[in-house]
Order: structure tokens, then C-alpha cells, then sequence
């Protein structure tokens, strides 16, 4: 009886151990049955989408007014009205507009083209007030007191570029850059405030600028055909810039005055900094 006991203690372990060690693996077949797919690499953003974005827009407009001609006599007061004029008019503001573009796909790298435009009012004025000027200068056009307005203006952005990305999941980090165009308005005048000798230069000059921009931004998909984005560019549109003739109006009658020919030389520059976020649908 004893010996029955161990011979079958002997041939349970021995099973076990089969069924442990030496059992039969399931066949490929079912562990295909049984394991779930994997997931997909990165999400395919490849095709054609529009979209629409808002955004923040801080402008750095750098300005100068230098005065030239006949004022080159009179050191003194040319430095004085340089020194007077605004170095800038930054300004910030808001900006909405709409997106359109198209993306390649090779892998998980994305390539694509889009274009962007969008509506703004950054402006930004400057009055000097009245400043006085050396009164030991012979000429009395250019000591006469004077002031100084200038005014810059922007309503419109429009971009067109190229960007590069590498899809992780459902993310797009990428980098983008191309050409730039904006309006820019920019208006400077000095003149005289004192009555003897009244004195004007100035004008306005609205120009349609070409420049470029460079960025990058981060894009999610939020399904198979809706995703956002967070995005920033630098943007350089160049500068423009104008000569103004001074018109001396009613001078003392004297024939030295009517020799002077006073004038001025503006110019400005626009950067700008951009950050928006964006709703697009992929079709």
C-alpha cells in the first residue's frame, strides 16, 4: 500500500512538470488569434485641409527722422530734432484669420505647402509735443520751435511657405518657413509752432511689403479628420521709408531765407512676432 502511495505521488509530480516544461506552446495561429493588433506607428496626415486661427502679434517697428538738407548748416537743431523723434512705435495686438494647405506623407515624416491670411490693427502714434530749438541759429526757419507727429499702421498679414514635420502618434512637431507680405503705413511730419516763420515737412508713405518668415509649431489630431495646433513665427517685412521736402510757407522777407531748402528723411522697419492657435479639418 505504502509503495502505491509514492508511485502515485511520483507520477502527479511528473505531470506537473510535464504540463509545465514540456506541455505544447500554442501554435502561431492562435497567438495571432489572441493578441490584440498594434497600433499604428503615427497618424496619417497626409491630403488636403483648411482650417481657421487666432492669435496674439507684437510689432517691433523701429523708426527714424533725420533732418537733411539746408537743416546740415544748423548741427545744433538737427540734432535736436533727431533727438526729439520717436525711436520706435512697437506696438501688439490681436489677429484672426484662415488656413489653407496640403501635406505629403512619407513614413511618419511630413512634408506639405500652406498658405495663411489674416486680419489685424496694430497701430501705434507719436506726438514730441513742442520742443525749442538753438536760438543762436542765423536761420529762422530751423530755430523756430518745433513738433514732431509720425504713425505707423498695419491691417493685413498673408503668408505662404513650406513645412517639415515627423508624426509621433498623434503629433506633428514641425518647422516651417517661406514668404511674407503685409500692408504698412507710416506717416511722419515736422513742423513749426511758432507762427514766424511757419515750416512743414512730412508725408505718408502705404507700401504692400514682401519679406519672409520662419517658425515651427506643434499639431494634434483629435480624429480621423479634425485636429489643433499651437504655432509661432518671426516674421521680417523689410521697411520703407521716404524723403520729404520742407515747404517754408510764409518766411521774413529776406533773400537769404529763400536760399534754404529744408528737409526731412524718414524711415521704418517691421518685425513681428506671432503666436496663434489654429482648428483644422483634414478631408
Amino acid at each position: 500500500m505504502k509503495q502505491l502511495t509514492c508511485l502515485t505521488i511520483a507520477c502527479a509530480s511528473l505531470a506537473l512538470a510535464f504540463t509545465a516544461f514540456g506541455g505544447p506552446e500554442p501554435s502561431g495561429k492562435e497567438m495571432k488569434q489572441v493578441a490584440p493588433p498594434p497600433p499604428p506607428e503615427c497618424y496619417d496626415w497626409s491630403g488636403f485641409y483648411i482650417g481657421a486661427y487666432g492669435g496674439y502679434k507684437k510689432a517691433v517697428v523701429d523708426t527714424d527722422l533725420d533732418a537733411t538738407g539746408d537743416f546740415d548748416f544748423f548741427p545744433i537743431n538737427q540734432g535736436t530734432i533727431h533727438d526729439h523723434a520717436a525711436s520706435n512705435l512697437d506696438t501688439d495686438g490681436g489677429e484672426i484669420g484662415g488656413v489653407i494647405g496640403w501635406n505629403f506623407q512619407s513614413g511618419c515624416w511630413v512634408f506639405g505647402i500652406e498658405g495663411t491670411g489674416g486680419y489685424m490693427f496694430l497701430r501705434d502714434s507719436f506726438d514730441s509735443g513742442t520742443f525749442f530749438m538753438d536760438p543762436s541759429s542765423h536761420a529762422e526757419i530751423a530755430a523756430t520751435d518745433k513738433s514732431i507727429q509720425q504713425a505707423f499702421r498695419q491691417t493685413w498679414l498673408a503668408t505662404a511657405g513650406g513645412r517639415i514635420g515627423y508624426s509621433i502618434g498623434n503629433w506633428l512637431p514641425y518647422v516651417t518657413g517661406g514668404a511674407a507680405f503685409g500692408d504698412v503705413t507710416y506717416e511722419a511730419r515736422l513742423h513749426n509752432v511758432s507762427p514766424d516763420g511757419p515750416y512743414l515737412s512730412g508725408d505718408r508713405k502705404d507700401d504692400t511689403n514682401v519679406g519672409w518668415f520662419v517658425g515651427g509649431g506643434m499639431q494634434y489630431a483629435l480624429g480621423a479628420h479634425w485636429a489643433i495646433r499651437a504655432q509661432y513665427e518671426f516674421i521680417d517685412l523689410g521697411s520703407v521709408s521716404f524723403d520729404s521736402p520742407g515747404s517754408p510757407g510764409r518766411v521774413p522777407p529776406s533773400p537769404v531765407f529763400d536760399e534754404f531748402f529744408f528737409s526731412t528723411h524718414n524711415r521704418a522697419e517691421l518685425r513681428e512676432h506671432n503666436v496663434s492657435l489654429a482648428l483644422m479639418f483634414k478631408f
